[in-house]
């Protein structure tokens, strides 16, 4: 089978996103990289992936609408012809050897879902598209109270469309890339964080409503929210990241270092 991993990036350097495409490098796996406009595109390299740079680059805010136009342009770039496509960032590392990973994926998605409850207000108000609300939270405070304040709701003609939640990175098969290419991302623009609920929301019909499983475990990433936001693993977590290779889990986020990729991969293969 085909796999396209579609990576998002910024910075410098590229230099985990390096790593990541040495252990999985195969001419089955293809990447595609959307390397954030603000910064010069990286030098990466291959022996067997194609690598392709996406030339429509955006100029990503965190927590806008930015964020899902630069999916959308990842997956133009990708098309439907792949088995699987596989978002992930720069900063994400792979668990599991190329062989693992080639066999591991039967599943039509592997999209994690979360309790939507409260949530529709993100896609309810109206919120400035290229913005970042990391970095201008009274900002995005006062857009709340602006949206509270005149009551705006912007689904209410939208009464075919439900809101769903979960994290950003995912797994899917390739058929599905047209649905969420040419979807109407009307409801999407304007909102806050909607990169939770694009994917969610477009391919709502996989959710099955048991929010008991960690939503990031369900599309096969490890991330902990617990000890950060999500927290960077570092030297001292090279053991528990091991002891999770070629398990249920395709990629853990997050790294800063190169070299605890080596660490936990190259001693497995």
């Amino acid at each position: 089978m085909k796999h396209a991993i579609m990576v998002m990036g910024y910075g410098q350097e590229a230099n985990v996103l390096q790593k990541t495409i040495d252990i999985l490098d195969d001419s089955d796996i293809n990447f595609y990289i959307h390397w954030d406009k603000r910064w010069p595109l990286p030098k990466l390299t291959s022996h067997y992936s194609k690598i392709e740079l996406v030339s429509k680059r955006v100029a990503v805010k965190w927590g806008s609408f930015t964020q899902v136009e630069a999916e959308r342009q990842l997956m133009m770039a990708v098309g439907s012809s792949y088995d699987y496509i596989h978002l992930i960032s720069a900063m994400d590392i792979p668990l599991m050897t190329v062989d693992y990973f080639k066999q591991y994926f039967t599943d039509e998605v592997y999209i994690g879902f979360s309790n939507p409850e409260g949530f529709e207000d993100r896609l309810k108000g109206y919120y400035p598209n290229r913005v970042d609300f990391r970095k201008h939270k009274l900002t995005f405070k006062a857009c709340r109270l602006f949206n509270r304040f005149l009551k705006i709701n912007r689904l209410k003609d939208n009464t075919n469309f439900q809101v769903h939640k979960g994290p950003q990175w995912f797994s899917i098969k390739g058929k599905y890339v047209s649905e969420l290419i040419n979807y109407d991302l009307s409801i999407f623009k304007h909102s806050c964080f909607p990169d939770e609920e694009y994917v969610q929301s477009i391919l709502g019909r996989f959710d099955i409503g048991d929010y008991s499983k960690d939503d990031n475990a369900q599309a096969v990433r490890y991330i902990d929210w617990h000890r950060g936001g999500p927290y960077v693993f570092t030297e001292e977590d090279i053991p528990e990241l091991k002891q999770l290779v070629n398990t249920d889990y395709a990629f853990a986020r997050k790294v800063k270092e190169p070299s605890i990729v080596d660490k936990v991969m190259l001693a497995t293969e």
